[in-house]
């Protein structure tokens, strides 16, 4: 797209999100579920009609079950949900595993799994769905997405109030104006929690637009379906347990 249709599509879209009827159709923020992580974001919550970016580490599986945890939350009634992989960083990942994602309360019946061959295939597919209205979310896999490119599925995602996740290779992080930035890892279980199942992980806000930054050990509730926070007592000197 070149730099003056991309004006005026930044324009046409500013006067239609000024339309008074479509604020008034604005959808709810996602709540993450925890009062001191919603109480970090200026929205109480994800904005719905925002990008959001998830940061993991090599061969760490923790930022699959962040997202499918907060994907989960979406009501049935917002709509489907579009995933999108596209390019070798993706296929070296895997593909999204439906029992995997049952576990933390993301059917895959509400899954539209969509592949391609490159990474620039997915990211236009991924532009495409944050404008449709009729799908909850929509999330991208394995793209190294450069400024420019976030710009327009910030946009996307504002003209079409859906809800948008990156999901970014490991250790590669460019510059983007997503709405909030965060690095998710796998921490280590507590002896009962591990014999219990549950993950449990270490969730940093890097960068949030209007908002500050912080860091949080939770854990996935897989019978109440739910993220919790995680006491640290593993991380506390013995003099300070005492």
């Amino acid at each position: 797209m070149s730099e003056r249709n991309l004006l005026l599509t930044e324009l046409r879209e500013r006067l239609w999100r000024t339309d008074p009827a479509r604020q008034r159709r604005r959808r709810a923020p996602l709540p993450l579920g925890i009062a001191k992580l919603d109480a970090a974001l200026p929205w109480s919550g994800l904005a719905s009609s925002g990008l959001h970016e998830v940061l993991g580490a090599a061969g760490d599986a923790a930022g699959f079950g962040f997202a499918a945890a907060l994907l989960g939350r979406l009501p049935e009634s917002a709509g489907r949900i579009l995933w999108c992989r596209g390019g070798p960083a993706a296929r070296a990942m895997g593909r999204p595993y439906g029992p995997g994602l049952a576990l933390f309360g993301l059917a895959p019946e509400r899954l539209i799994l969509l592949e391609t061959r490159r990474a620039q295939e997915a990211l236009w597919a991924m532009e495409e769905g944050l404008r449709c209205r009729r799908l909850a979310a929509v999330v991208g896999e394995g793209m190294e997405v450069a400024m420019k490119a976030s710009r327009r599925l910030q946009l996307a995602a504002e003209a079409g109030d859906t809800l948008g996740l990156l999901l970014s290779p490991p250790g590669r992080v460019s510059p983007s104006v997503a709405l909030t930035r965060w690095r998710v890892t796998a921490a280590p279980a507590a002896c009962e929690e591990a014999m219990l199942g549950r993950s449990r992980w270490r969730i940093s806000l890097l960068r949030c637009r209007g908002g500050g930054q912080g860091e949080w050990l939770v854990e996935f509730d897989d019978e109440a379906l739910r993220l919790v926070l995680a006491a640290e007592l593993g991380d506390r000197p013995l003099a300070a347990a005492e």
